[in-house]
């Protein structure tokens, strides 16, 4: 089934009071005049997830399963903006292009100090084979820019856009393959081998992007000033992929600009503002480029959102 949610309220106590009303959480505070919106859908067993909001602090004491009774892991992938959360006594802090994880049968709390939108995964522990990860695994942030979770990713966001759209069997095998892809990622994460000195910059230069995709500055010259290297050996850490620095840029921008587009918090903002914001000035240039990508021209994915 999928749920859509957005805020609509004159106050920050308001907001605050719906949102929990909505989720269930044990405490909300939305400290700011943004709207929250949450999407999402299950897949089987697994649900995903994509939540929008402003300054804000939550709180959920522990929870099993709602309908098999079973302890649940909730993996956080941090899209936009800052997130600090707290477990066990840890705090973790995940920035736009990393991930971790936290158990939903123990307690936690998380806050952002700005905006911030993250897509989760969650399901129940055992669809993951023994043995897993600690806790001292889940509750450090990796980053998902590259590998397995990345297509893990890419394949949930995507998923949580277009579930509306697909039949209870389509959304159950589509459960089973984000539970494959999550297998292949924590394999690669937990492999004890050090990405080589290559992987490592380009993991930086990844993240340098997520950090500054709103910056219409942002291109070859800007990351090289700022990681302190030349164009030359930026393009040199690309060469023999599927895209160029640029063209990751342009995509990332563009994914940005459909996130915003089908978020009912965006929903006063026009496709105008929203692609100007995201670094495309000519509008016209901005529609055919979507429609390149997504198969849908803003407009109608907008509309196709609503509808669903």
């Amino acid at each position: 089934m999928l749920k859509v949610f957005s805020t609509r309220a004159g106050s920050r106590l308001e907001r605050s009071r719906q949102w929990l009303a909505f989720t269930g959480a044990d405490r909300v505070e939305i400290d700011d005049d943004r709207e929250a919106s949450l999407r999402g859908s299950d897949f089987g067993p697994v649900r995903l997830c994509q939540a929008s909001l402003g300054r804000h602090r939550i709180a959920q004491s522990p929870r099993l399963d709602s309908e098999t009774e079973e302890a649940a892991l909730k993996f956080f992938f941090q899209e936009e903006g800052i997130t600090r959360l707290r477990q066990h006594g840890r705090e973790i802090e995940i920035r736009p292009g990393q991930w971790c994880a936290l158990r939903k049968d123990m307690a936690y709390e998380f806050d952002a100090p700005g905006h911030s939108r993250q897509l989760t995964i969650t399901l129940p522990c055992r669809l993951l084979p023994a043995p897993r990860p600690g806790f001292n695994w889940w509750g450090r942030p990796r980053s998902y820019l590259s590998g397995a979770v990345q297509v893990l990713h890419a394949g949930a966001s995507a998923a949580v856009m277009t579930g509306a759209t697909l039949s209870p069997p389509e959304r159950e095998l589509i459960g089973g393959h984000m539970v494959q892809l999550l297998e292949l990622a924590l394999r690669a994460g937990d492999s004890g081998s050090l990405p080589d000195m290559r992987e490592r910059r380009r993991a930086a230069v990844l993240e340098f992007i997520e950090r500054n995709l709103a910056d219409p500055a942002l291109g070859v010259t800007m990351i090289a000033q700022a990681l302190g290297c030349s164009s030359r050996t930026l393009h040199k850490l690309f060469e023999g992929e599927a895209n160029t620095l640029a063209r990751i840029i342009w995509n990332r921008r563009l994914d940005r600009c459909r996130s915003e587009l089908t978020d009912p918090a965006f929903a006063a903002r026009s496709i105008t503002d929203i692609a100007h914001f995201w670094g495309f000035s000519d509008s016209q240039h901005f529609s055919r480029a979507f429609k390149a990508r997504f198969g849908r021209t803003p407009r109608e994915c907008r509309a196709l959102a609503v509808l669903h």
